[in-house]
């Protein structure tokens, strides 16, 4: 069974990077010849009506978010290639259930960009004192992509401050027999881990992302143009491809902490949701590795981009879950 998961996963991530060739090699100069401004001055996106932008210096940086609603919190962590704004469609719904709290991870958008610290315990760490900041001991959490990861991280940590956990269409550092063969298949893990690789983006951050996002995307055209245009300024700011590439540069770190972590399987609910085109083949499998209470949704006709690809099943998983329902 997980021998024929993991040639599905090969053959994917082959079928991805070929289709993104095709579709690169269709593109006109004008489509790829200009890169996003950097300008500071250009604010972030803003989110909707019952939310605000804040900032709090904790873990000795400083982490922009968002926060909207009312009730028991909830984390949503965002992964590479979008910061907080991967949320958007679905804040108005989630606030009507709970306070919600969208972070910018450290690295990227308005949140601090230092030289360490990209290890996913450190930066779990940063929005555990993120939550304690606002006056919350516990709360449910939701991670995708480089979120997974982080999101994890904090569960392990603080166990007993997680009240549920959903780990959204990556898989983790370290876990096998999953994690190698993977690691091996994903070009962009080696591109991004580089060193020089940030310096090579940077400046160029649109024609890079909007080239990466269909790999291991399958709904063409996902992204709105307010989407695109918001990630895009979120990786233009100045520090943002380093502290983005140095997530993927942490892996072998995080590797080590995640089989440490793994000796003591999470006890919250665990909702492990995969696009049907990409994570669904394998995760549920992988999150029963680290975790006791593991229930699955595979999120149809989707690709990596899950909340952008089938934003409507995103939500009702993710509130169902998250409400008991």
């Amino acid at each position: 069974m997980i021998r024929k998961q993991l040639l599905s996963i090969i053959f994917m991530l082959m079928l991805f990077a070929a289709c993104t060739n095709d579709q690169a090699s269709s593109k006109t100069s004008s489509d790829t010849a200009t890169a996003a401004s950097s300008d500071p001055a250009v604010p972030p996106a803003s989110p909707p009506a019952n939310f605000k932008h804040m900032t709090a210096k904790v873990n000795g940086v400083n982490i922009h978010y968002v926060i909207g609603g009312s009730g028991e919190p909830l984390v949503l962590i965002h992964g590479f290639g979008q910061n907080w704004y991967m949320w958007n469609r679905l804040l108005p719904e989630f606030s009507k259930h709970f306070t919600v709290i969208a972070p910018d991870l450290r690295g990227v958008g308005e949140s601090d960009k230092p030289d360490s610290g990209y290890d996913k315990k450190t930066m779990a760490k940063d929005i555990h004192e993120l939550v304690r900041s606002l006056g919350f001991q516990s709360a449910s959490v939701a991670g995708h992509d480089i979120g997974l990861m982080v999101a994890y991280a904090y569960a392990a940590q603080f166990p007993g401050e997680v009240k549920k956990l959903a780990l959204m269409d990556a898989l983790l550092p370290g876990i096998e027999p999953v994690w190698t063969q993977v690691k091996n298949s994903a070009w962009w893990f080696g591109f991004f881990a580089f060193p020089a690789s940030s310096e090579l983006v940077a400046g160029k951050e649109k024609l890079f992302l909007t080239n990466f996002w269909p790999v291991v995307g399958h709904v063409h055209n996902a992204f709105t143009a307010d989407e695109t245009n918001e990630f895009v300024r979120a990786y233009s700011v100045r520090g943002a491809t380093y502290g983005a590439f140095h997530w993927f540069a942490a892996f072998n770190q995080d590797a080590i902490d995640n089989v440490a972590f793994m000796k003591k399987k999470l006890p919250m609910p665990l909702l492990a949701l995969g696009g049907e085109y990409f994570g669904a083949a394998f995760l549920v499998d992988h999150c029963k590795l680290v975790a006791d209470h593991v229930s699955g949704a595979n999120i149809k006709g989707s690709g990596h981009w899950v909340v952008q690809e089938n934003t409507a099943q995103v939500q009702k998983d993710l509130v169902d879950f998250f409400t008991g329902k």
